[in-house]
Order: structure tokens, then sequence, then C-alpha cells
């Protein structure tokens, strides 16, 4: 049986589409669906002169779309996730760490 590699490839949607950042993994990446916040915390960047970022100083986008690509090589298959990504602007919710971090209550039923 061939292995299969995992790429999951994010592209900004601002001007021609560039990938701004490509990782790999021998496991499935997590869902991520069209509409979902995806923000950039630390991701090696494909730019050099593009350093990544930190929570605190991240770039906000949305999930624009999704295209899934599955080529087979001749000794295994890679499946390529390619997120096409919209800078989100608006206001970072407190829930993603804007502001101060507020421990949860217990539940009550």
């Amino acid at each position: 049986m061939k292995p299969i590699i995992y790429v999951l490839e994010l592209c900004d949607t601002t001007g021609e589409h560039p990938p701004v950042a490509v990782m790999q993994a021998s496991t499935p990446f997590p869902t991520v669906l069209v509409g979902d916040r995806f923000d950039d915390e630390g991701w090696t960047r494909l730019e050099p002169s593009d350093p990544p970022r930190t929570r605190a100083q991240s770039r906000r986008y949305t999930v624009h779309s999704i295209k899934h690509v599955l080529t087979e090589e001749a000794e295994r298959f890679i499946a390529r996730y390619c997120l096409n990504l919209t800078p989100h602007g608006g206001p970072r919710s407190p829930v993603w760490g804007d502001g101060e971090r507020v421990a949860a209550g217990p539940i009550v039923s």
C-alpha cells in the first residue's frame, strides 16, 4: 500500500492568491470549513521577508474556499488541501485573545 502525504497550502486571496505557507504531515489535517476563522500564529512563511506572526500580533483570516487535490506518484499519494484565505479586518473577539482572558465558570444544568 502506498503511503499518503498530506499537504496544506495557505493562499491569501488578496492580489494573485500567492501561497503564503505550505505545511506537510503524515496524518490528515483537522477539518476546515468555508467561513472558519484561520489565524496566522507562527506559520513558517514562504516569503523570507515576511516573518512568522505571534499570537498577540497574528494576521486574521476567514476561509474563503477550499480545493482538494489528490495525485499519485510512483511511491506515494499526495493529498493537497488548498485554503484560500481572505483577510479578516474586524475586531478580535475576547474569546480569541483580544483583552484579558477570563476562566470559564462552572457548567450549570
